[in-house]
């Protein structure tokens, strides 16, 4: 029992680490936080009656480093409508492992993370669609792996 408690224990202080093994630069005395170590993108393409989205993370360095995730969901997606409200949330019914994930990118290295979108039941129209990480660690740069992107459904 108390082996199984300081697996318990270890797990749990490890999963309140920072999720990006990278250095923040922050400018002193400046609330903004720049972080030109990681590049993130989001890609939109509708064919017949899906969008297709794709997040492209890029490790902008010399040199390799990873992401921690807390869950098996790597990402949200929302598709909202001219109103702001949300038409499409991907983790909505899903249910996601309950473990650390590391993912490990080599210098340079892009992953691109893919997810269709059915166009059923959305209406035509603008909307916008946002898409992020869903990293551990509660004191990342929110607004780094957070990306909006202007959708227009035919």
């Amino acid at each position: 029992m108390r082996k199984f408690l300081i697996v318990i224990m270890v797990l749990f202080l490890t999963a309140c680490g920072t999720g990006v093994h990278a250095p923040v630069e922050t400018n002193e005395g400046d609330d903004t936080m720049s972080n030109e170590k990681w590049l993130f993108d989001v890609e939109t393409e509708q064919n017949d009656n899906e969008l297709l989205v794709r997040m492209l993370v890029t490790n902008n360095q010399e040199q390799e480093a990873s992401l921690d995730f807390s869950s098996g969901q790597k990402y949200e997606i929302l598709l909202k409508n001219e109103a702001g409200e949300v038409e499409y949330r991907y983790s909505e019914g899903m249910m996601f492992t309950m473990a650390l994930i590391h993912e490990p990118f080599e210098a340079g290295e892009t992953k691109v993370y893919e997810e269709r979108i059915a166009l059923d039941s959305i209406s035509a129209g603008s909307y916008v669609l946002e898409a992020e990480l869903v990293l551990a660690g509660a004191d990342l740069n929110d607004e780094l792996f957070k990306k909006q992107v202007s959708v227009e459904i035919n």
